[in-house]
Order: structure tokens, then C-alpha cells, then sequence
């Protein structure tokens, strides 16, 4: 994984921003994530969406952090919008619990997902479809996507249907804790795994395993790609949607173009001692140029942001692709942390 400069990125010209936000009822089980309000996990996504549209949430008085108080990465990212505007910023609602206010909000018709400890599992290849027919019909603003996520659990669900497909996944996955809860997330997706059998479709897999994010992006990807270049703006959760991409297009010789689908994450995924997205980008059938920004909050005094650098908080909402694209519009990090330190006074 190549480290950009604070001068180049990957694509030249301005980019359009998608949030795919998504609630998987996972994310109920208790300590399982920290990536928002304890009690209020699934509205997480619903006020990243606000915040990235606006500086403001409407669905709670505040915007959603960790119990250490480590706040969301959509304050990068909404940063990054103020410092350098997308050519569009809009949400694709991929099944929310509460609809986020004052947004360019893209409604599918898709409900949450249900946890996969739950017995039945969603239409996988209904939500895949919808993906791919979306991804055919999505139209540029700027000159090329970001596409960033925020979907609590994420990784979990991840993790579970990216073994169910049969790639490796040990030690692979990063998590929204510093030090990742291994015993309880192991129970989750072993629980998963149980229901699985040998004559299950690979969809009906999915069904049981994964997310709606993980699924429509991965349809979104395949028919997009043959359009306009895109930059999947994330972790460990963005290489899975391109596992699973790689394994149905595989299994339906699907026709996609590879060379304009790129991986930007953050410093802090790419250095993850718990993690190793590496590990999994090797595992694809054809070869990814990903990259990671060079960005710290080495140039802040506020306490909560510090935690970013000691691992508390990780990536989400688009954050390392949009920290590369500031880069490339001539922002500083000393800018971008001061604009984001605004928000927290």
C-alpha cells in the first residue's frame, strides 16, 4: 500500500462524495462496537450523514463518539467539504433506522439488516441487483467518486461473510476499538458461519453473513467501473465489498473494469498492528492500486482527537480518501485540523 505524499492523489479533477449509510442490526450486541453512542448505535450512521451535509446533526443533540469520547471521522470529512467542496455530496440511504435531516438523501427502498446471529438472513441478491442497476445509471458531477461508508459493525459483518466466501480472514480485520473485542466478535461471526450450509447460493451466504453496504457496493463497483474511475474511501470493510465484487463477477463473469477502481485509506488503518488490509487486497484476482493518506492529529492540542494516533479511532465516513483529496487541493494538515477542531468547541 503506497503512502501519498501531501501533494498527489490517485485521480486529477474534482470527485463527487457518496456516504452509502447503513444500519446491520449487529450492532446491538453489546460491546461489540464503539463507533457511537452506547444505547444509540444505529443512529450513528443517520448523524454522520447530517454532519457531513451540513456541520449539524438534527437527530440527537450531539454528533456520535466513541464512550472515550472520541468523535466521528465525518468531522474530517466534512472538513475536507468546507476546506475544498466535492463537486456533489450526497447519501445513499442502504437501509437506516432513522432518515438523516437536511441531506441529498438517495432513498432505495432497503431496510436495515438484520443482525447475523439472527436466524433469517436478507435477500442478498435482491440488494446486489439494486446496487448493480444503480451503478448503471449514476451520473458524474465532478470528475471521477469517493464512495465512504458508516455502518456500525461493519467490520464484524465483514469479516463473517468474507470467510463464508472462503477467503482468509485470521488477524485480517480491523475494529472500531483500539484493542478489538476478539472473544465477542469470534462468538458473533462463528454464530453466523453455523447457519451456513454446503448447498447454500453464494447470495444466500451473503444473505446470512454480510450487510446491505458490503453487498450493494459490491453490485454498485462492478457496473460503475466501466464508466468513470472511483475510489473506494475506506478500511478493511471496503476491501471485503471488493472480495465480494471479485468473487461473484468470478462466479457470473460479470464484466467490469478494474483499472479504474482504487482503495484510499487512512495512516491509521494502514499501520494497524491489529489489522492487515494488505492481507486482504492480495486475496483479489486482480491487481489494486490502494494507497493511504499521511495524516495525524500531530498538530492538535485537543485531547479527544489525540486518541485518533493512540488507535481509538480508526477510519469511516470516507475519512483517508478525503484527507489525500485535501492534500491534493494544496490543504495543509495543520489547516485541516484546525477547521476540524472548530466543530469541537
Amino acid at each position: 500500500m503506497k503512502k501519498l505524499s501531501k501533494s498527489d492523489f490517485i485521480l486529477e479533477g474534482k470527485a463527487d462524495f457518496l456516504l452509502a449509510a447503513c444500519v446491520t442490526y449487529t450492532c446491538d450486541i453489546p460491546q461489540l462496537t464503539q463507533a457511537g453512542i452506547p444505547g444509540k448505535i444505529p443512529l450513528t450512521p443517520t448523524l454522520d450523514a447530517e454532519f457531513i451535509s451540513t456541520g449539524k446533526v438534527f437527530s440527537l443533540g450531539e454528533i456520535a463518539e466513541t464512550p472515550k469520547g472520541v468523535p466521528t471521522p465525518a468531522l474530517i470529512t466534512r472538513a475536507v467539504h468546507e476546506l475544498s467542496p466535492f463537486s456533489a455530496l450526497e447519501i445513499l440511504n442502504l437501509g437506516l433506522q432513522v432518515e438523516p435531516l437536511q441531506c441529498k438523501l438517495i432513498n432505495l427502498d432497503i431496510s436495515p439488516s438484520p443482525s447475523i446471529t439472527q436466524d433469517k438472513g436478507f435477500d442478498a441478491r435482491v440488494i446486489f441487483d439494486k446496487g448493480f442497476a444503480y451503478g448503471k445509471k449514476y451520473q458524474l458531477k465532478g470528475d471521477y467518486l469517493i464512495i465512504g461508508e458508516s455502518t456500525p459493525s461493519g467490520t464484524t459483518t465483514a469479516q463473517a461473510c468474507i470467510t463464508a466466501l472462503g477467503y482468509e480472514t485470521m488477524g485480517l480485520f480491523a475494529s472500531s476499538f483500539k484493542d478489538a473485542p476478539s472473544s465477542i466478535k469470534e462468538e458473533t461471526i462463528t454464530a453466523s458461519l453455523s447457519k451456513l450450509h454446503s448447498n447454500m447460493s453464494l447470495f444466500e451466504k451473503l444473505g446470512h453473513t454480510a450487510d446491505n453496504m458490503l453487498v450493494f457496493l459490491a453490485g454498485f463497483i462492478l457496473s460503475c467501473s466501466r464508466r468513470f474511475n472511483l475510489v473506494l474511501a475506506g478500511g478493511t470493510q471496503m476491501a471485503a465489498v471488493l472480495l465480494i465484487a471479485n468473487k461473484i463477477a468470478g462466479r457470473q463473469a460479470i464484466h467490469h473494469d478494474h483499472r479504474h477502481i482504487h482503495l484510499c485509506t487512512t495512516k491509521w488503518i494502514a499501520e494497524d498492528k491489529c489489522s492487515n488490509i494488505q492481507g486482504l487486497l492480495d486475496q483479489l484476482d486482480f491487481s489494486l492500486k490502494a494507497y493511504y493518506a499521511d495524516f495525524s492529529f500531530q498538530d492538535t492540542q485537543h485531547p479527544a482527537l489525540k486518541l485518533y494516533d493512540e488507535g481509538e479511532a480508526k477510519e469511516g465516513v470516507g475519512a483517508g480518501a478525503c484527507l489525500a483529496y485535501a492534500f491534493s487541493k494544496g490543504i495543509s494538515q495543520k489547516e485541516i485540523t484546525t477547521k476540524i477542531e472548530s466543530y469541537l468547541r
